[in-house]
């Protein structure tokens, strides 16, 4: 009995200790947006515009854009070196930039069509189940 409850303890301690990693990889992750305004320029469109669905479009356009060009520029810098291509290392990281960016922007627009059709499923559902009023 003693050696289960010793195993339990551990696997409780390392779930712990996975999810206190995790926190503070979310908590980095946001403090890494905020300072780029990401999250700022993102409310800032949508109180401008009055419908929040901007701002998180908007949101999903700039992670995407973020994200795409730095992934485009060494994807495109690791190809010029593992297949030794000839070409100048500055117009390659600024073509894997521009790929990287343009990929970025559709995969920002493909999230927002995502959340936007999973918003209109989840309000039929919620719409459906709700007890009609009476006429």
């Amino acid at each position: 009995m003693g050696i289960v409850s010793l195993i339990l303890g551990m696997v409780i301690l390392v779930l712990i200790g996975v999810g206190i990693a995790m926190g503070l990889v979310a908590c980095a992750i946001a403090a890494l947006l905020i300072a780029t305004g990401v999250i700022s320029a993102s409310v800032i469109v949508g109180i401008r515009n009055g419908r929040p669905a901007d701002g998180i479009r908007f949101f999903f356009l700039l992670c995407g854009v973020l994200a795409g060009v730095p992934s485009g520029a060494v994807c495109g810098l690791l190809f010029h070196r593992l297949y030794l291509a000839a070409g100048d290392d500055l117009m390659i990281l600024i073509g894997g930039g521009l790929a990287g960016g343009i990929a970025g922007i559709l995969m920002g627009l493909s999230l927002d069509f995502i959340s936007r059709r999973g918003h209109e499923w989840a309000l039929a559902k919620l719409a459906a189940r709700s007890p009609s009023s009476p006429a």
